[in-house]
C-alpha cells in the first residue's frame, strides 16, 4: 500500500475539496446528453460547442458527480507525469500531487468545467516520455485520444520529437493527427459539424490586442496560425533539449507557453495548462538536486 501512496493520497485530497462543477458545466452535460443519445449527429451543431466528444461523454455520463472524478484523475495525472520524468522519491512525488492541489491545479479545470487546460499538458508529459523511449505509437495514441477533449491536444505531436530516430516520429505523427481526425469525423461527415464557424472577440488584457484591437473578431484561420507558432516552438525545445530528461516537461510547457502568448482571450483558468508542467518540472528538479551528493566524484590523487 505505501507504493501507491504517493497516487493515491493526492487523489483523495483532490475529490475530498473538488468544488461543484460550475462554468461552462451546463452546456457540456446537455451537449453529452444528446451526444449518448439518438441525437447524436446534432452535437456540434452549435459552434460555441468547443470541446471535443470525449470531454462530451465524460459530461453527459457522470453528471453533477463530474468534479469528484476530474478533480482525483488530475492529482493522478500529475503525480504519474512526475514518475514519467524520472521522479522516483516517494515524498518528492506525493508532495508534487499536494501542491497541485493547493495551487488549485485539480480544482480550476471543475470550476471552469474546462479540465483540458490541466489535462492535456499532462498527457503529453506522459507522451514524452513513451516517445523517448522508443514508443512512438503509444505517445501518438494519447496525443490523439488528447484532441478529443479539446482539439489542441493535437498540439502534442510536438512530444514525438523526442523519439530517438525523428523518421519514427512522421508516421507517429500521422497516427496520432488520423486518431484525432477520427473523433471528430462522423460529426463531420452528418453535415453537422459547425465548431469551424465560431468566431473570438479579442480580449482587451490579452498581447494580440496590440496587434488587431481589442474587440476584434477572429477565426479558426488565426487559431491555426497560433498552433502552428506553438508547435514550431515545441519541436524546437525537443530537439535542442532531447538528450535531458527535462525535454519531458520542457516541450509541454514551451507550446503551452506560445499557445497563450497568442490567444485571443485571457481566461485565468487557462494558467493551469502552464502550472502543470511547472509543478512536474519542480518536481524533476527536486529529485535531481537531492541526488547530487551521491554523484560527487571523488578527488583524483
Amino acid at each position: 500500500m505505501r507504493r501507491y501512496l504517493p497516487w493515491l493520497l493526492p487523489a483523495v485530497c483532490a475529490a475530498t475539496v473538488a468544488p461543484a462543477a460550475s462554468g461552462d458545466y451546463a452546456q457540456f452535460h446537455r451537449a453529452g446528453r444528446g451526444l449518448l443519445s439518438g441525437a447524436w449527429s446534432h452535437t456540434f451543431a452549435d459552434s460555441s460547442l468547443q470541446v471535443g466528444p470525449l470531454q462530451l461523454v465524460l459530461y453527459g455520463s457522470l453528471g453533477h458527480v463530474v468534479g469528484f472524478v476530474v478533480a482525483p484523475v488530475l492529482a493522478v495525472l500529475l503525480v504519474s507525469a512526475a514518475h514519467a520524468v524520472g521522479v522516483r522519491d516517494r515524498q518528492v512525488l506525493t508532495l508534487a500531487g499536494l501542491v497541485a492541489i493547493v495551487a488549485g491545479l485539480t480544482s480550476s479545470g471543475v470550476d471552469s468545467s474546462h479540465p483540458a487546460n490541466a489535462l492535456l499538458p499532462l498527457l503529453w508529459i506522459i507522451a514524452a516520455s513513451q516517445a523517448r523511449n522508443a514508443r512512438t505509437v503509444i505517445a501518438a495514441v494519447i496525443v490523439g485520444l488528447s484532441a478529443g477533449f479539446e482539439t489542441w491536444g493535437i498540439l502534442g505531436i510536438a512530444v514525438l520529437a523526442l523519439a530517438p530516430r525523428l523518421r519514427t516520429a512522421v508516421p507517429a505523427a500521422a497516427l496520432a493527427a488520423g486518431i484525432a481526425a477520427a473523433l471528430y469525423l462522423p460529426f463531420i461527415l452528418e453535415h453537422q459539424f459547425a465548431m469551424g464557424s465560431y468566431r473570438w472577440h479579442v480580449s482587451d488584457m490579452s498581447l494580440l490586442s496590440y496587434l488587431v484591437g481589442p474587440g476584434t473578431s477572429i477565426g479558426w484561420p488565426l487559431r491555426i496560425a497560433q498552433g502552428g507558432c506553438a508547435l514550431v516552438a515545441g519541436v524546437a525545445v525537443a530537439r535542442v533539449g532531447r538528450r535531458s530528461m527535462h525535454a519531458l516537461w520542457l516541450v509541454p510547457l514551451a507550446v503551452v507557453i506560445v499557445r497563450l502568448l497568442l490567444d485571443p482571450m485571457d481566461s485565468g483558468y487557462y494558467m493551469v495548462g502552464i502550472e502543470a508542467p511547472a509543478v512536474v518540472g519542480l518536481a524533476a528538479l527536486s529529485a535531481w538536486s537531492a541526488r547530487l551528493p551521491r554523484v560527487v566524484r571523488e578527488p583524483v590523487h
